[in-house]
């Protein structure tokens, strides 16, 4: 599978060609995307100056990678491949995009998980942080794996209709008009959200009597839901350095009272409950 079969131009739509360490558009302008160094390729609309301060910044990712590099979110992945698996049963090729990839995490493993199966598996991670894009790709290149980043804005994908089998949004915005254009007719878009018991502990230290989270109902415009499954399991963190990265890569970072968050980083050890909700739609 060709990555250049399925790349546009952010800025005139025309389909990119690989020449070389560079990406050009076969439009007039041929506009061209050079390949960074650490091998992804950023596709954000240039001229922008906010660019530079889309997404994650570096502290979050590096926060992010501490924790998740523990296998601690393993079974989060490896539920949203099955549920594609179940939901679209590849058996020699699986293309998908993961729109708001972060540093990569889940994409890869969702690589592995049909790579393992025998099945031609090429994954696109989108990233609107630079930081995040580069992070993904060097993670990529070490691991052997196939997967191509790039930097982009999830809300204006630069990938063909048509071009991919699932599209899946891990804790992400969904950007329902494009995941329908970027989608073959019997693809799926896959949503992981938090369920409402997510790091509940961590959140009754935080806030000593916190809410519960609501769920996800909203169907993305365009699609009808087709199944929905829930995953929920426990894990220990037994470090402060790893109760303060889960933190950080948290939206409770943001907007916790300072004494939640002066107990919290107190901790030794904590044992918390992940719970996600998957939900598979199809294009109607």
């Amino acid at each position: 599978m060709n990555i250049s079969n399925i790349l546009i131009c952010p800025l005139c739509r025309a389909p990119l060609l690989a020449e070389g360490r560079s990406f050009y558009c076969t439009g007039e302008r041929r506009h061209c995307y050079d390949i960074a160094k650490e091998g992804y390729v950023n596709l954000l609309p240039p001229g922008k100056r906010s660019n530079a301060k889309t997404g994650d910044d570096r502290e979050m990712l590096k926060s992010r990678r501490t924790f998740l590099s523990g296998g601690y979110y393993d079974p989060i992945s490896k539920r949203a491949a099955e549920t594609a698996e179940e939901a679209l049963s590849p058996t020699a090729s699986f293309i998908f995009a993961d729109a708001g990839c972060g540093d990569g995490y889940h994409a890869l493993n969702i690589e592995k998980h049909f790579k393992a199966r025998g099945i031609s598996t090429l994954g696109i991670g989108l990233e609107a942080s630079k930081s995040g894009a580069a992070m993904a790709a060097k993670l990529a290149k070490a691991g052997g794996s196939s997967s191509f980043f790039a930097a982009a804005n999830i809300f204006d994908i630069p990938l063909a209709d048509g071009s991919v089998d699932c599209v899946f949004s891990m804790f992400a915005p969904v950007p329902d008009s494009e995941a329908y254009r970027i989608l073959s007719d019997d693809g799926v878009l896959i949503v992981c959200s938090s369920g409402s018991y997510h790091l509940w502990e961590m959140r009754k230290v935080l806030y000593g009597e916190p809410r519960l989270s609501p769920p996800l109902n909203r169907t993305p415009d365009g699609f009808a839901p087709v199944s929905h499954s829930s995953l929920s399991y426990e894990f220990t963190l037994d470090t402060q350095d790893l109760i303060a990265a889960l933190f950080t890569m948290t939206p409770f970072y943001w907007r916790c009272p300072r004494e939640g968050r002066e107990r919290l980083l107190s901790l030794e050890k904590l044992t918390l409950r992940s719970e996600t909700e998957y939900t598979v739609y199809k294009k109607i």
